[in-house]
């Protein structure tokens, strides 16, 4: 007998007994009576409703397996993305090019509210920008020079990502790690969310090397060359 005969044969005797279980309880026995009691067309809608309810059963748990792989397969990407950035700002710091250091936190901060400014919402909409504690071990702690979350209310999807557009290009060594939304309780069709930005140490250009000196003085000759 093959292992997968042996399965089946575990499979079977498994629910076999599990049937019989449920046949012994009191609350089957007590709807197999009512069950009993009910006219033909009645029982006709109990068997159409346990079969729909049955097939919800079996096919929940893989709908909700994709939901879940979908969302993990969103956030896989998202860190993806922040990885592929992180390299590309390192490839450009480490290769000579001149990249602009990340505005300290105060700068940082008045940069974002300027941006925000600019965008028209009403100060209903910006409920904070303060600095914050770094979540996660995606960039490391010495790559941190400040983490400034920005917590906005009722943006609808076009403000939510014209506002993400915007915070990303404040500066080439700024990054939006963490983007949270939730549906505002109030408005329909509208979400609160939090941007989480983090400035990133760029290294300091090593300083060009100083030119060696050049000896201006005259070799004196050599005597057998007088």
């Amino acid at each position: 007998m093959s292992r997968l005969d042996e399965l089946k044969d575990q499979l079977k005797t498994s629910l076999q007994t599990t049937w019989e279980r449920i046949q012994e309880s009191e609350a089957y026995n007590q709807l197999n009576d009512k069950y009993q009691n009910l006219s033909p067309s009645g029982q006709k809608v109990a068997q159409v409703v346990t079969a729909i309810l049955l097939a919800g059963i079996v096919f929940y748990s893989p709908i909700s397996q994709l939901q879940v792989s979908g969302e993990l397969l969103t956030q896989f990407e998202e860190k993806r993305t922040l990885i592929r950035d992180l390299f590309k700002t390192y490839r450009d710091s480490s290769g000579g090019l001149q990249m602009a250091p990340a505005p300290q936190a105060g700068e940082l901060i008045s940069t974002v509210q300027n941006s925000l400014s600019s965008s028209k919402l009403i100060p209903e909409q910006i409920v904070s920008v303060n600095t914050t504690q770094a979540e996660g071990r995606l960039i490391p702690a010495n790559l941190q020079q400040a983490v400034i979350e920005v917590k906005l209310a009722k943006l609808n999807l076009r403000q939510i990502v014209d506002i993400g557009a915007q915070l990303a290009n404040i500066s080439q060594a700024v990054k939006v790690k963490d983007m949270f939304m939730q549906a505002n309780a109030e408005l329909a069709g509208y979400f609160d969310v939090t941007y989480k930005l983090y400035a990133l140490k760029v290294p300091e250009p090593l300083p060009e090397p100083a030119p060696e000196p050049v000896n201006t003085k005259k070799k004196k000759p050599s005597e057998g060359e007088e």
